[in-house]
């Protein structure tokens, strides 16, 4: 099982993958519930069709959960962070909401 393991230890895909990762499980999902539909019509067993589709949805979260490499292909590029020590430019007094009710003086 070691091969499985740089797998698991990222733990992170990228904004691509997470469409790609909703896209796959809706196809899935979808292609399990007609798999097992027709299973479940041929064999004229209802509980053999809620098996089938099960087995689908917990083989379609097994594809889909672990962050595999291919949902990692687009890191994404962030940008530098700023240094706290440059002053803003229109560093001005900052007032909140409560401030500015607080100071109207329409009595």
């Amino acid at each position: 099982m070691d091969f499985l393991k740089p797998v698991f230890e990222s733990g992170r895909i990228d904004f691509a993958g997470q469409g790609h990762a909703s896209r796959l499980t809706t196809v899935l999902v979808a292609g399990a519930g007609v798999v097992s539909l027709v299973i479940g019509f041929v064999m004229q067993r209802l509980e053999l069709c809620f098996y089938a589709f099960a087995v689908g949805v917990v083989m379609t979260y097994a594809v889909v959960l672990p962050p595999w490499p291919f949902f990692r292909k687009q890191p994404v590029a962030w940008l530098e962070r700023k240094t706290p020590d440059a002053p803003l430019a229109d560093a001005g007094p900052r007032r909140t909401l409560v401030e500015d009710v607080s100071d109207d003086n329409s009595d």
